[in-house]
């Protein structure tokens, strides 16, 4: 040993370095993790190891999980327990540590025996690029559901900041599963809840049916089968159904990322453009309160969501009130931290939002199949700070 193997650098490796994910089929597809805290610390970081791998394997059918460790030193005593970390967030007695042969028997005899839920569970059929994919929806207490979700629940935690398990016990709970109808492969699934909207006395007293709201949750495409169009379609598989419900009176997303953002907004907006909506938005004032409010009830759309959408589309018509009725709405959100500041700096920090949010608008638009144009790349973001605009 050198005095360099003294430094606890040298034992200290990057957890979303370490830890390798695999699905396999005919052939294994590896990548790596966005997170790990949930599992190893803040930090993202595993002490007492060199050159250390940890192999986290699924069968792309049934996703009986494999795992593995790998380095080509360890510290005897103070070492972390990887595997014992991993296993805490994997099915009880589901996991087959080290012993490859025996996974591989065990995920082959399961496959022998897997089958799809049945066609009352199917919410819709499509065809892409020659293959078939089917989309089901179930309760998270059915026992399929349940088992199946167990195993890829640990990809929420991996690839979704801030995510955390869902309660399996509460019924309110539902799961959209998208399978290749040909390999039997899971392609993605997504979490929901419905909760009740209480709308105040009278409408409870005359309504013979609950009213929900309905959010998405936990949204995931694996990593192998993403960029081929499968997150718009299961998006709009699930918000086309609940449109249809009556007592449904809200689509919510809960925290959504930067990523599925430009997915919701997208496909929010050619929704939108096809039910010729865009003709219908008033573009010669600012628009009335009012009037957006009774629009986004009929499109069952949240307010920050819709009125993101207005603002879109007010652009998209190059209309002459777009930046009037962006900035209202972003001093309105920010009347606090605007409100002790000096004429210039309030007029200052709410046009760099405005240009922030504006190069946002233009990106998103652009990537959307009614534009005329479309941008090679995302605009440059602007060193500036921005104000909140997220509600």
């Amino acid at each position: 040993m050198s005095i360099l193997d003294f430094k606890p650098e040298a034992w200290t490796v990057s957890a979303n370095d370490a830890l390798k994910i695999s699905l396999v089929s005919e052939n294994a597809v590896q990548f790596s993790p966005s997170f790990t805290y949930p599992i190893y610390g803040d930090a993202e970081q595993i002490f007492g190891y060199k050159d250390l791998v940890i192999h986290l394997v699924f069968d792309s059918v049934t996703f009986k999980p494999f795992v593995n460790v790998k380095f080509s030193d360890k510290l005897k005593e103070d070492a972390e327990d990887v595997i014992g970390k991993l296993l805490k967030f994997l099915p009880e007695g589901d996991v087959i540590v080290k012993d490859e042969e025996k996974w591989v028997d065990a995920f082959q005899e399961e496959q022998k025996q897997f089958s799809f839920p049945s066609d009352d569970y199917k919410v819709s059929q499509y065809n892409k690029n020659g293959d078939e994919f089917v989309v089901y929806k179930q309760n998270i207490t059915n026992h399929f559901c349940k088992k199946l979700h167990r195993r890829v629940q640990i990809f929420v935690l991996l690839f979704i900041e801030a995510a955390s398990y869902i309660d399996e016990n509460d019924q309110n709970w539902e799961i959209f599963w998208l399978f290749n109808k040909a390999t039997k492969q899971c392609i993605g699934f997504v979490t929901t809840y419905k909760y009740w909207k209480y709308l105040g006395a009278e409408q409870f007293d005359q309504s013979k049916e609950l009213k929900y709201r309905a959010k998405i949750s936990q949204f995931i495409v694996f990593p192998p089968y993403q960029h081929e169009g499968h997150g718009s379609i299961l998006y709009n598989t699930i918000v086309d159904l609940w449109l249809k419900d009556n007592n449904l009176l809200e689509v919510t997303v809960e925290d959504p990322n930067e990523m599925f953002d430009d997915l919701r907004d997208r496909n929010d907006l050619e929704r939108l453009e096809r039910e010729k909506f865009f003709d219908t938005v008033p573009d010669n004032k600012i628009i009335d309160e009012q009037w957006i409010e009774d629009q986004r009830k009929k499109h069952k759309l949240e307010k920050r969501q819709f009125s993101r959408l207005i603002e879109m589309i007010l652009l998209h018509r190059k209309s002459h009130n777009y930046r009037l009725q962006v900035k209202k709405r972003l001093y309105t959100k920010n009347y606090d931290a605007l409100y002790d500041m000096k004429e210039d700096e309030r007029k200052d920090a709410l046009q760099k939002s405005f240009l922030l949010l504006d190069d946002d608008y233009k990106r998103i638009l652009s990537s959307c199949h009614f534009s005329k144009h479309r941008l090679d790349s995302a605009p440059e973001k602007k060193n500036v700070k921005k104000l909140k605009t997220e509600n």
